[in-house]
């Protein structure tokens, strides 16, 4: 395929997917059309109105630490915009999400087409078009909206990088690239915290075989450094008006204690959800001994006397947080199709892994490498309330292996048949 027919290739998938979102959106019932974040309302559009009335990233006069601003600052400009364009604040930002999944598409295009052809990078690309959970999160102003796309352009830097990069000043400018652009994600969400560290990691294991060891931590280097050069000014401005060195949420302890105890503890929009009663004992427990969790070294002490105290039933919620990672949602409807519909994305995205997997070189490379990244966030979902709305934004990245379930098949239909016992052979 020329340059020119993959471009436009490009663009009718940008257009398709703003197509395809917004008419699912349309179609929601208008209960569910309507926004339901909170923190959105309480946290970030404040925050975000601060911001365009030239006051700064504060709330309620002081500085907003509960969550990082990367999303308040992105809306503000989209507030911003709106008014210098004269239209409504929800019309640019219905247009804002439209264009982050967009980008999420054909950021996963892009990717896709740097181990399979042109078509077949087609298949993870409409996958995530029409993926249920990230049309049903994009439906509203989440932060995990602009988190894909800004994920997915690193991700796309650091694989072009690590698969096709020859070392050298290009490949290091590259690694750089990608840990700034890790960094942009950490200051939306937290959860890519440590994600720089772990594409160090992935340098490591997975670069090409030439690569000399040094080149290859220096390369880690790079691109953590990338991501401390955008993430410091804002711990620095934090410093500054606190007196505390907040990793990027100050919330961290609470979500981390909310993970533990959000099985037993009711609230009005959750559904109650039949767990063992050893299991809600130990949540209540927790829960009762929250006035020595405030801090996050408080949690760990806290989950350490209880495992010791009660082993079986803490395995039981471990295992319980692990699994409820992929199906898992805050209010408990609808979870049983949810985790069916998991169960045959996960049954291909595994078909498929093992077909790249044996293929070796790229493939093993960037699908090995990404299930490391998916396991990364897995172990941040487990950290806290286990949710699948907190791993879906890298679901994009396993679907890249889907186009080895076509490949496998094509290669099974065509493998030559032994003849039957008995049968005569065309050759005599």
């Amino acid at each position: 395929m020329s340059r020119g027919r993959e471009f436009l290739l490009v663009v009718a998938l940008f257009v398709a997917t703003v197509i395809v979102s917004a008419a699912v959106w349309s179609l929601l019932p208008a209960e569910y059309r309507e926004n339901q974040s909170t923190d959105y309302l309480h946290v970030y559009e404040p925050v975000a109105r601060s911001i365009a009335a030239g006051n700064g990233i504060t709330l309620d006069g002081e500085i907003a630490t509960r969550y990082p601003p990367g999303f308040s600052v992105l809306l503000a400009g989209v507030f911003r915009l709106a008014d210098t364009v004269g239209t409504a604040d929800e019309t640019m930002l219905l247009a804002f999400r439209l264009v982050c999944v967009g980008l999420a598409v054909v950021l996963v295009y892009g990717l896709a087409r740097l181990v399979w052809s042109p078509w077949a990078a087609l298949l993870p690309a409409l996958a995530w078009m029409t993926y249920p959970f990230s049309l049903w999160l994009a439906k509203q102003p989440n932060s995990e909206v602009p988190f894909v796309p800004v994920l997915y352009a690193a991700l796309f830097l650091f694989w072009l990088a690590l698969l096709r990069g020859r070392g050298g000043v290009r490949s290091g400018a590259l690694f750089l690239a990608a840990g700034a652009l890790v960094g942009a994600a950490m200051l939306i969400r937290p959860a890519a915290l440590g994600l720089s560290v772990g594409l160090a990691l992935i340098i490591l294991l997975f670069a090409a075989r030439e690569t000399a060891l040094r080149g290859r931590l220096a390369f880690g280097a790079l691109v953590v450094l990338g991501s401390l050069l955008v993430v410091l000014p804002w711990e620095a401005a934090v410093y500054a008006r606190t007196g505390e060195i907040i990793p990027l949420s100050s919330g961290g302890a609470a979500t981390i204690h909310d993970g533990l105890t959000f099985l037993a503890v009711p609230k009005e929009y959750r559904r109650e959800v039949n767990v063992p009663d050893d299991v809600a004992e130990l949540m209540w427990t927790i829960h009762e001994r929250r006035g020595e969790t405030t801090t996050t070294g408080g949690v760990f002490r806290v989950m350490a006397e209880e495992a010791r105290e009660t082993p079986v039933a803490f395995g039981k919620l471990m295992l319980i947080k692990l699994a409820r990672s992929w199906y898992g949602i805050d209010s408990r409807m609808l979870e049983l199709p949810t985790l069916l519909i998991q169960a045959v994305y996960l049954l291909f995205i595994g078909w498929g892994t093992v077909y790249c997997w044996r293929r070796g070189g790229a493939l093993r490379r960037m699908i090995g490498g990404n299930w490391l990244i998916v396991g990364y966030f897995w172990g941040m979902t487990f950290l806290v309330v286990p949710l699948l709305r907190y791993m879906a934004p890298v679901m994009g990245l396993l679907m890249l292996a889907l186009p080895g379930v076509y490949y496998s098949i094509i290669a099974w239909r065509r493998r030559p048949t032994a003849p039957r016992i008995g049968s005569v052979s065309s050759d005599f």
